[in-house]
C-alpha cells in the first residue's frame, strides 16, 4: 500500500514550477469528506474501492493560506462599493414593485388589484395566511388598505440578477431556476388558472350555465339561481365578492363541470360540437385547479364549499370507485368547521346566508345517504342532524342577498319542494337502515311501517298544490316521489344493513316480489319517459340494486309459472342494465354476490322448465323466455302497480287536490303481524345470505397487510 501511494504521489503530484498543475489540485473525495476519513486522493480512492461505492473526485485550485491568503486592503473599497451598489438597486427594485410605478397599465406584469391578482401568473396564497372574506380583504393587508401585490416574472428575474453576482456558489443557479418556476406556477402544488382576473364567460360557458339552471339546480338546490345568472350570464360580480376572487371562480368552474356531466354524448355534439369526454377532461381539470387555489380543505368560505360539493356530485358520474364516497368526509368536516350543523351558529348570519347554509347542509346529507346506499355502508350523518334546521320552502325569487327578514314558508310547490322531498326520504332511509352503529336501529315492524306512512303524509302535503299536467318539474317531482316511496317501503321489509334483532313479518301471496319489481319498473319508466329528460341524471344517481336483490331472492323460492311469466322479463332486463351502474361496476363488492344470486335464480328456472309437463304450466314457463312476452307484461301491468309509472297521466289534478293515502300503493295490508317469520322464511334467508356475501366479498389481495 505504501509503495502504491508513493508511486501515485510521484506520478501525479503537482509541480510548483507548473502553473497549470497548481490550478488543479486533487483534494479529499466527496465520499471520504462525508464519512470524515482520510483519503489517499487516488482515482478512485482506496476507501471507496473497499466499500464498493462511486468515488466523486474533487479537484480545484487550493485556497491560499497564511499571509498570501489575506486580501489586500486596497481591494476592500471596490468590493464594498459594489455591494452597496447592489443593495441600492435591490431597494429601488422593491420600492417600484410595491408602488407599481415601473409597469404600464395593461402590461403582462401589471400588479393585481386584489389579493389573488389579475395577472396571468398569480401566486396561490399559503394556507393560514389570513382569513379571506367575500370582499377580498385579508388580515395580512396593510392599515392603509393597500392590497398585496402580484410580482411578475420580470421582477424575480431582475432580483436574481442582482443577487447572483454577490457570490460564486454553484447552488445559485438552482435557486434562480426554482424561483422563476415558482413565478410561473410550474413547481407549485396549486398551479394558478390562466384567467385569474375578472371572469369572462364564453359562449360555451354561458350554455353550460343555462344547462345547470335548467337541469342541476331544480333537483340539487344549493345555490341562488338569480345570483348565478347575474354572475355567469350577465357577467356581474357574484354577490359581494370582488372581481377575480378565487371563491366565485371555483364556483363557476364547478357549475360548468356539473353541467357537462349531465349531458349525454349526442347532446354534447349537438350543442357544443365537441365530444363529451374532451369537455369532461377540460372542465374537470379546471374545476380541480380552481378548488386547489381556493384551498378547499381549510376554507372558511361557504361559496368554496358549495363548489366542492358540486364537484363531488359531478365526479360521481365519471368515477364509480369509492373516491367520491371517501372525499365526501372532507366536505362534511369543512361544513362542521363552518358550523353548518348548528341551527344557530356562534356568529351573526344574514337571512340570505342562513338559507344557503341550510341548503348546503341538506345537500351534503343527500350525498351522504346516496353514497352509503350506493356502497351498502353506514352513512356518516344522523337523521336528527337534518331535522333541527330545515331550509324554507320558498322560491329563489323571494330571496335577495340584502334581505333583512327571513323568507316566509310557502304552502305551494316551490323551487325547494323537490329537495325537501329528498330530505324526508333520506331521513326515513337513515332510520330504516340504521344498525345501532350510528344511531339506534328501528327494530319493530310497526315502527318501521309508521316511518313509511309519515313519509307518505309529509310528501303528500308538499305536493298538495302540484300541477303535474302543466308544469314538467311538478310532474317529475310527483313521479320521483312515488319511486322513492316504493323503495322506502321495500327498505322497511328488507333493510340494507344487518340488524340482528330484526324479525320480518310474513308477507302473504306474491306481494313482496311485486313490490321489488315495482321499484325496478318505476325507476326505469321514469328514466325512459321523455318528460323526465332534463332530470334524467337524477334517475341514474340512485341505482335500484336493492330492489333487484330482493326480487332475485323471491324468485329463488317461486314455483308459480304465472309469476315467472309476469316478473322474469323486467328482472332480467334490470340485471343486464344495472351491472355497469353499481359501485365499482361488475367487479365490485355488490355485483359479485348479485351474480351468485342470479345463478341460483337461473338454476331454479331451468329446474321448473325441465319439470314442466305439457299444459298450462309448461306454456306459461316457456312464455317467460320469449322476447315478445316483455311487451305483454308491460301491457298487463298497466292496470297494476308494476306499470303505473308508464301511464301517461298518472297524477291527475283531481288526485293531487286531496292529499290522502288512497293514491299511494301499499303492501301493509298483505303483512301478517301476528305471524312473525322468525327468520325461517326461505326468501328472508336468501336475502340475508346476499347481504352477508356483500360484506364478505372484499378482495383482500388488494389490501396490503
Amino acid at each position: 500500500m505504501a509503495d502504491r501511494l508513493r508511486e501515485a504521489k510521484a506520478g501525479k503530484a503537482p509541480s510548483r514550477s507548473n502553473s497549470d498543475s497548481r490550478l488543479s489540485v486533487r483534494l479529499t473525495c466527496e465520499r471520504c469528506r462525508q464519512r470524515k476519513v482520510k483519503c489517499d486522493k487516488l482515482d478512485p480512492c482506496t476507501n471507496c474501492q473497499r466499500i464498493g461505492v462511486a468515488c466523486v473526485l474533487v479537484q480545484r485550485a487550493r485556497l491560499p493560506r497564511g499571509k498570501s491568503g489575506r486580501h489586500s486592503d486596497r481591494e476592500t473599497p471596490d468590493k464594498d462599493e459594489t455591494l452597496r451598489e447592489r443593495v441600492s438597486r435591490l431597494e429601488e427594485l422593491v420600492r417600484k414593485a410595491v408602488s407599481g410605478s415601473d409597469v404600464e397599465p395593461g402590461s403582462k406584469e401589471q400588479f393585481s388589484k386584489t389579493v389573488w391578482g389579475q395577472g396571468e401568473q398569480g401566486f396561490p396564497r399559503p394556507a393560514g395566511e389570513g382569513e379571506s372574506s367575500r370582499d377580498g380583504t385579508t388580515a395580512s393587508e396593510s392599515t392603509d388598505g393597500q392590497p398585496d401585490c402580484y410580482l411578475g416574472v420580470s421582477f424575480w428575474a431582475e432580483l436574481l440578477k442582482q443577487v447572483t453576482g454577490s457570490g460564486d456558489n454553484v447552488s445559485d443557479n438552482i435557486d434562480y431556476q426554482r424561483l422563476l418556476s415558482m413565478a410561473h406556477g410550474q413547481n407549485s402544488p396549486n398551479p394558478p388558472l390562466s384567467n385569474r382576473g375578472a371572469l369572462r364567460t364564453t359562449t360555451t360557458q354561458k350554455k353550460l350555465c343555462q344547462l345547470f339552471i335548467q337541469r342541476i339546480d331544480p333537483c340539487f338546490k344549493i345555490l341562488h339561481h338569480p345570483s348565478v345568472s347575474a354572475f355567469l350570464l350577465d357577467e356581474k360580480p357574484y354577490l359581494d365578492y370582488k372581481p377575480g376572487h378565487e371563491a366565485p371562480t371555483a364556483l363557476a368552474h364547478a357549475i360548468y363541470y356539473s353541467a357537462i356531466s349531465c349531458v349525454d354524448e349526442d347532446e354534447c355534439w349537438q350543442i357544443f360540437q365537441q365530444s363529451k369526454s374532451s369537455m369532461i377532461t377540460k372542465y374537470q381539470k379546471e374545476c380541480e385547479s380552481a378548488l386547489a387555489n381556493a384551498d378547499v380543505v381549510t376554507t372558511n368560505d361557504l361559496t368554496v364549499l358549495q363548489a366542492f360539493v358540486l364537484s363531488l356530485l359531478s365526479s360521481h358520474f365519471q368515477d364509480r370507485s369509492r373516491r367520491v364516497w371517501t372525499m365526501l368526509s372532507v366536505a362534511l368536516r369543512v361544513a362542521q368547521a363552518l358550523y353548518l350543523h348548528l341551527a344557530e351558529p356562534p356568529f351573526p348570519v344574514r337571512p340570505f346566508d342562513r338559507e344557503m347554509r341550510r341548503r348546503l347542509w341538506l345537500a351534503i346529507g343527500f350525498l351522504d345517504m346516496h353514497s352509503s346506499a350506493d356502497r351498502a355502508s353506514e352513512p356518516m350523518m344522523q337523521a336528527s342532524w337534518l331535522q333541527s334546521h330545515l331550509p324554507t320552502n320558498t322560491n329563489d325569487s323571494d330571496l335577495t342577498f340584502t334581505m333583512e327578514t327571513p323568507p316566509r314558508e310557502s304552502p305551494n310547490m316551490t323551487d325547494m319542494t323537490f329537495c325537501l322531498m329528498t330530505l324526508q326520504a333520506q331521513r326515513t332511509s337513515r332510520l330504516l337502515n340504521s344498525s345501532d352503529f350510528i344511531e339506534p336501529a328501528v327494530q319493530t315492524m310497526a315502527t318501521r311501517q309508521q316511518l313509511v306512512i309519515d313519509f307518505q303524509q309529509t310528501t303528500s302535503r308538499l305536493l298538495h298544490h302540484a300541477q303535474p299536467t302543466t308544469i314538467p318539474l311538478h310532474w317529475f317531482t310527483r313521479q320521483a316521489t312515488e319511486c322513492t316511496h316504493a323503495a322506502i317501503q321495500l327498505l322497511a321489509l328488507r333493510p340494507l344493513q344487518r340488524i340482528a334483532t330484526f324479525t320480518p313479518p310474513r308477507i302473504r301471496s306474491d306481494q313482496l316480489l311485486q313490490a321489488a319489481v315495482d321499484v325496478l319498473t318505476k325507476s326505469q319508466a321514469l328514466i325512459d319517459d321523455p318528460r323526465a329528460h332534463p332530470w334524467r341524471w337524477m334517475g341514474h344517481l340512485f341505482v335500484p340494486w336493492h330492489g333487484l336483490a330482493v326480487a332475485l331472492a323471491e324468485l329463488c323460492i317461486c314455483d308459480d309459472p304465472f309469476l315467472w311469466a309476469m316478473f322474469w322479463a323486467p328482472v332480467e332486463r334490470a340485471y343486464g342494465r344495472l351491472g355497469g351502474l353499481v359501485a365499482d361496476s361488475r367487479q365490485g363488492m355488490l355485483w359479485k354476490p348479485m351474480e351468485k344470486l342470479m345463478a341460483r335464480v337461473r338454476a331454479k328456472r331451468e329446474t321448473l322448465q325441465s319439470r314442466a309437463l305439457p299444459g298450462t304450466a309448461g306454456v306459461a314457463v316457456s312464455a317467460a323466455m320469449q322476447p315478445s312476452t316483455q311487451d305483454i307484461v308491460v301491457q298487463q301491468g298497466a292496470d297494476t302497480r308494476v306499470g303505473a309509472v308508464a301511464a301517461p297521466d298518472l297524477a291527475t289534478p283531481e288526485s293531487m287536490q286531496e292529499p290522502g293515502l288512497a293514491a299511494w300503493p301499499s303492501v301493509w295490508e298483505t303483512l301478517d303481524f301476528a305471524d312473525l317469520g322468525g327468520g325461517e322464511e326461505l326468501s328472508w334467508l336468501n336475502y340475508e345470505s346476499f347481504i352477508d356475501d356483500v360484506y364478505g366479498s372484499v378482495d383482500w389481495s388488494e389490501i396490503p397487510h
